[in-house]
């Protein structure tokens, strides 16, 4: 059986690479998600067979007429440039839409019927608001900052240009964004989602300094068309790793590898 290292991967500049070597620099970089795909995808298709799931014809169509219609492939000659740039032939890409549909069918049978729970069950992480943040390093300062917006009327969005030390704001006057109540550190929540519109909270500790936080609006979660999406995907992916957790999985390109490594080591030793 021929190793890993008889298969020429790539070709830099003339330099033949093999697949080992191109394999041991993902393991190295941890940049081994293709592997987890490949799972994830397999278990998909697994369940979608129980389930009796299959992508129709017409489904399949329609989706490679969206495909297109999103890349700018509006004829035979662009879609066949698509796909060379990509080494893929016009059968990998069907089977890829077909994954992707299987995948979007799976996640609506499995996860539907428990959009409401869920969301009733867990509203308030949906929560969300709309903040501006200035960012200094020393607590007196932001203490000083807050009290000339506060009792001196200072406008706040000039001293986060003026003093923010935050550079993914500053140039806004400190504009963050909308943020999720869920990804919030826990005394930020409770400073923001206490307040009313407009008001200013802190000092808060971080990482990165201490904060001054503008509310500048609140949003109540609201099952809508893309909150729905979202937690739909959120359920789709707690299921597909549970299922990932209770799967026998076997990686003989890996293991071959590692054989391999082993095998040159110990020759190494016996020489020294």
């Amino acid at each position: 059986m021929a190793s890993l290292r008889d298969y020429v991967a790539l070709a830099v500049n003339g330099d033949e690479i093999s697949l080992y070597d191109v394999l041991s620099l993902a393991k190295l970089t941890g940049k081994l998600e293709f592997v987890q795909d490949a799972i994830d995808a397999a278990l998909i298709r697994q369940a979608a067979e129980e389930g009796d799931l299959f992508v129709s014809d017409e489904e399949l169509q329609q989706a490679a007429d969206d495909f297109r219609a999103a890349h700018d492939l509006y004829d035979a000659e662009a879609t066949k440039a698509w796909l060379a740039e990509r080494h893929l032939t016009f059968a990998d890409w069907e089977s890829l839409i077909e994954d992707d549909l299987l995948r979007r069918k799976l996640r609506d049978a499995l996860t539907s019927s428990k959009v409401e729970q869920h969301f009733a069950e867990d509203k308030l992480s949906f929560d969300s608001a709309v903040v501006s943040r200035l960012v200094v390093g020393d607590e007196g300062v932001a203490r000083e900052l807050r009290a000339q917006i506060v009792d001196d009327g200072a406008d706040f969005h000039a001293l986060a240009r003026a003093y923010s030390i935050d550079p993914a704001t500053k140039l806004a006057g400190g504009y963050a964004g909308e943020l999720k109540r869920a990804d919030m550190e826990a005394a930020i929540e409770s400073a923001i989602f206490g307040a009313q519109p407009g008001k200013v909270g802190g000092p808060f500790k971080s990482e990165d300094g201490w904060h001054l936080i503008k509310v500048e609006a609140l949003h109540p979660a609201a099952l809508d068309d893309a909150l729905r999406e979202t937690i739909k995907s959120r359920l789709f992916d707690e299921w597909l790793a549970q299922r990932r957790r209770k799967a026998k999985v076997a990686i003989p390109l890996l293991e071959e590898m590692e054989q391999s490594g082993a095998g040159e080591e110990s020759m190494t030793r016996s020489e020294e």
